[in-house]
C-alpha cells in the first residue's frame, strides 16, 4: 500500500495534540483526595496498568482490572474512566501506527508491505504483521491517508453479512434462509423479531441492537456477555433483564440456530468422552482439532473457518483472472479485497472482483445467495 506521507504526518500532529489534552484531563479527573491534600502532585503514570488500579479503586471504583472490557461499560458513569479510554485510544493509535508507520515505508518501492499468515489463526482467517494493517481503525482520517498510485484508483469489495450467511447454511435455519432468499435485510428482521415491533417500525438504533443480537447470540453467548458485547462493540446499553429477554425472543425466532448448537454441543462432549480430543471442520473439510471442550469456539471456528476458505479461493481464482492485466491485489481484511487498477479499468476491475468473490461463495454455500458488493475511490476510506 501507498502511504500519503506529508498527510500523514500531518494527522499525527493531530494526534498528538488529541492524546496530550485527554491525558491532561485524565490525570486532573484521576486525582486521589489524599493526592489533593499534600503539597506535591501525584503524577499518575496513565500507561501503568498497576497505578491506574489502584487509583480507581481508592476512588471507590470497584474494579479488579483495567481491562477495556472492564472499564468501558463504566466509561457513561465515570468522567475518570472515560477520559482514561479516550487518553488510551490516541495513545494506541500513535504508538501503533501513527509513529511507525512511515519507518515501514520501503525504500525502493515506497509503499507498505506487510507480512501476511496465512492460517495464523485458530479459526484460519489471515492475520497481518510487520505492520499489522489489518488492525487499522475504521476512521476517516486513517485510511483516508492510503492511496492509489497516480492515474489509478482502489477498487474495494466485500462480502455481504458473510458469516450471517454461512450461518444459515450451517444451522440449515430456514427463516434466515428464506430472508436472504428474498432479499431482506437480516438485522431488520432480527430487529423486528428481538424487539417484537413491525418490520416498517424498525429504527436505526434498533437495527444496531439486531446487530448485536445476530453476531453475539449467533456464537452462544449468555445473557451477561450479550449484554456487555451489546455495549463494548455497539453501543446498544441494556439491562441484564433486557438482555435475558431479547435473548430468548432471538432463539425463539430462530429455531435452527438452538438445534445447530445443541448438535455441535452434544458431538464435542461426546468426542471428549471417548478420544479426549474433538474436531471440527469448515465446510471446505479443512480440520480444527479440540483438546479441551470450548463451545464458543466449536461454534465459531465452521462459520469464520468457511469464511476464511471462501476468501482465499476467491484470491486464487482472483489472480489467475488479473494475468496480463496492470491490476493489482493491495490488501486483503478478512472478508475484503483491495485492488489497485488505472482508473479507467476501475469499473472492469469491480465486476471482476465481485463475480470472482459470489462464485468462490457459491461453491460452498449452497442454500443462500453469496452478495459481494464494490466501491472505487482516491482512499481507502473512499
Amino acid at each position: 500500500l501507498l502511504l500519503d506521507l506529508a498527510k500523514w504526518l500531518e494527522y499525527n500532529k493531530t494526534l498528538e495534540i488529541k492524546q496530550k489534552e485527554a491525558e491532561l484531563k485524565a490525570k486532573s479527573l484521576l486525582k486521589t483526595k489524599k493526592s489533593q491534600l499534600t503539597l506535591i502532585d501525584l503524577d499518575i503514570d496513565l500507561n501503568s496498568p498497576k497505578q491506574v488500579l489502584e487509583t480507581l479503586q481508592s476512588l471507590g471504583i470497584n474494579i479488579t482490572s483495567t481491562n477495556e472490557k472492564i472499564l468501558a461499560p463504566l466509561a457513561p458513569q465515570y468522567p475518570a474512566i472515560s477520559a482514561l479510554l479516550e487518553y488510551r485510544h490516541y495513545n494506541k493509535l500513535l504508538s501503533a501506527f501513527g509513529k511507525p508507520l512511515p519507518q515501514k515505508i520501503n525504500p525502493v518501492t515506497g509503499r507498505i508491505h506487510a507480512t501476511f499468515w496465512q492460517v495464523n489463526t485458530r479459526a484460519g482467517r489471515y492475520s497481518n504483521s510487520d505492520p499489522n494493517l489489518q488492525q487499522l481503525p475504521r476512521i476517516f482520517e486513517v485510511r483516508s491517508c492510503f492511496i492509489p498510485a497516480p492515474g489509478y484508483k482502489f477498487v474495494i469489495a466485500d462480502y455481504s453479512q458473510i458469516e450471517l450467511r454461512i450461518a444459515a447454511e450451517l444451522a440449515q435455519e430456514t427463516k434466515m434462509i428464506q430472508a436472504y432468499k428474498d432479499g431482506l435485510d437480516l438485522h431488520k428482521l432480527t430487529a423486528s423479531f428481538v424487539l417484537e415491533k413491525p418490520l416498517e417500525a424498525v429504527t436505526k438504533q434498533d437495527r444496531q441492537t439486531a446487530k448485536a443480537s445476530n453476531f453475539g447470540l449467533l456464537y452462544g453467548q449468555g445473557a451477561e456477555g450479550f449484554k456487555n458485547y451489546a455495549e463494548g462493540s455497539y453501543g446498544v446499553k441494556l439491562s441484564l433483564a433486557s438482555a435475558t429477554k431479547i435473548r430468548e425472543r432471538f432463539f425463539k425466532a430462530y429455531p435452527g440456530l438452538v438445534t445447530w448448537h445443541q448438535k455441535i454441543k452434544t458431538e464435542m462432549y461426546r468426542s471428549f468422552r471417548i478420544s479426549k480430543l474433538a474436531e471440527v471442520r469448515t465446510l471446505s473439510g479443512r480440520r480444527r482439532l479440540f483438546t479441551e471442550p470450548k463451545f464458543t469456539e466449536f461454534v465459531n471456528t465452521p462459520d469464520q473457518g468457511t469464511g476464511a476458505d471462501i476468501l482465499k479461493l476467491a484470491l486464487g481464482n482472483l489472480i489467475k483472472k488479473l494475468e496480463g492485466t496492470k491490476i493489482k491485489l493491495v490488501h486483503v481484511v478478512h472478508d475484503e479485497i483491495i485492488l489497485e487498477a488505472p482508473e479507467e479499468k476501475a469499473e472492469e476491475a469491480g465486476k471482476i472482483l465481485r463475480e470472482v468473490m459470489e462464485e468462490a461463495g457459491a461453491e460452498f454455500i449452497k442454500s443462500v445467495p453469496i452478495i459481494s458488493s464494490s466501491s472505487f475511490g482516491n482512499s481507502w476510506a473512499d
